[in-house]
């Protein structure tokens, strides 16, 4: 009975997302695997700089579009989606030049070669992330699970058979073993994006219009959202999301070299799937739902937290054991910073749907601008200031963001919503 009432607090797709992010967390923990076993540190160092090249290029051509097509329910999603795509190329043209200063920057070897593989991942992951929130909107249920499980399974099978195939790896052949299986598994999920290309009925129209004014019995609606932040803040609240993150990932073999860049960025590539997961099948279902949900953020934050602390504990344990190539002992040093950093996104990310509900987006956005930028001087200078040990300084970088997203998942928490609640709609805790 209490497993049936748990049920009853959840989202409409909450399972088949939920599902969906499951599975990809466990093919992300197997590929993790793959990579410490198969792989060199210089090879995943490469592997990763490049990848989050690509994702800060593709990032910073979505401009947030992914949750403004969830938050604002009163526009046809088919429609909606094609124009966040077209848009999101042309930004992606006119990005080109600072992508490729970001591939020379690295100080990575074939710069023009990492550039056209970021592109390639840019381009179909800029289709399978509007085809994720696309499908929570217009797709089954199936379609909501099918579009987050079968990208990061089928990469991890892709680098599996490439390892095989090529066991004696050059360097010419780093990039395609590892960024092959990775853009095999985005363009297999930006298949789902054909959605958005399907014609546009008068009945889609008048669901959109509708969206919330028909509920099944019972059911109280959802707090109305959106999204109304310009153009401009959301390109540059993205715009310091993709620098943050590309200045951990570029600066830190410029700085420590590419081994323990490998180290540091295979970890944190395992760990921070857990907040995204959270923000994937909890905080961008919440949003796409018409009806409320009483089940409490504060509970998914927890849950997800303790998955974090599981992952640490985990991956301590299998080099305690001896499980893992002697190659990747320098990787103990980086669990526990990047745990507790990852556990306050956990947090975050469990209440990002709350400022789309309480008007409090701009604010926001403008507090996550500022949080970017002291997180890409703590990288980029925190080491000639200070003369940091690798260690030491992502320590100091990892308490740095547990502070500052646990400070800002309080105050969105405990913040008055700015509009009208919808009634029996959940309380922030």
């Amino acid at each position: 009975m209490k497993r049936w009432k748990l049920w009853q607090t959840l989202p409409h797709a909450t399972a088949p997302a939920a599902l969906g992010s499951l599975v990809s967390l466990a093919a992300q923990g197997f590929l993790a695997l793959v990579l410490f076993r198969l792989f060199s540190p210089e090879e995943v160092g490469v592997f990763s700089a490049t990848s989050q090249l690509a994702f800060f290029w593709a990032s910073l051509a979505l401009a947030q579009s992914p949750l403004s097509l969830l938050a604002e329910r009163d526009q046809e999603p088919r429609a909606a989606a094609r124009r966040a795509w077209r848009q999101s190329a042309w930004r992606m043209l006119w990005l080109a030049p600072l992508a490729a200063m970001g591939a020379v920057w690295s100080g990575l070897d074939h710069a023009a070669q990492v550039w056209a593989w970021a592109a390639a991942l840019g381009l179909t992951q800029i289709s399978w992330l509007l085809a994720q929130s696309l499908t929570l909107r217009v797709g089954s249920r199936w379609s909501m699970g099918l579009v987050r499980m079968v990208p990061p399974v089928l990469a991890a099978v892709a680098a599996v058979l490439g390892a095989v195939l090529f066991p004696v790896r050059d360097q010419g052949l780093v990039l395609p073993v590892l960024l092959v299986s990775a853009c095999l598994g985005y363009l297999a999920g930006a298949a789902w994006m054909r959605l958005a290309f399907h014609p546009t009925s008068p009945a889609d129209v008048a669901l959109a219009a509708e969206a919330g004014s028909v509920l099944p019995p019972g059911k109280p609606a959802a707090p109305s959202s959106s999204d109304p932040r310009s153009a401009r803040l959301k390109m540059l609240h993205t715009l310091t999301d993709g620098l943050a993150a590309t200045a951990l990932a570029l600066s830190w073999p410029a700085q420590y070299g590419v081994q323990e860049a490998g180290w540091m960025l295979a970890l944190l590539r395992v760990l921070s799937f857990i907040p995204a997961l959270v923000h994937t099948a909890w905080a961008q279902v919440v949003l796409s739902s018409p009806t409320a949900v009483r089940l409490r953020p504060i509970h998914v934050a927890f849950g997800a937290s303790a998955l974090v602390l599981s992952v640490g504990a985990l991956v301590t344990t299998a080099f305690r054991l001896g499980w893992l190539d002697a190659r990747w002992q320098g990787l103990l040093d980086y669990v526990w910073p990047l745990v507790a950093w990852q556990m306050a996104a956990c947090f975050m990310a469990a209440f990002a749907h709350l400022p789309f509900q309480k008007g409090l987006a701009p604010m926001y956005s403008w507090l996550c601008v500022g949080i970017n930028a002291v997180f890409m001087a703590l990288c980029l200078g925190g080491s000639v200031v200070f003369d940091f040990t690798a260690s030491a300084h992502l320590g100091w970088i990892s308490a740095y963001m547990a502070l500052s997203l646990g400070a800002m998942a309080l105050w969105i928490a405990h913040s008055p919503f700015r509009h009208a609640k919808a009634p029996g709609s959940s309380k922030a805790f």
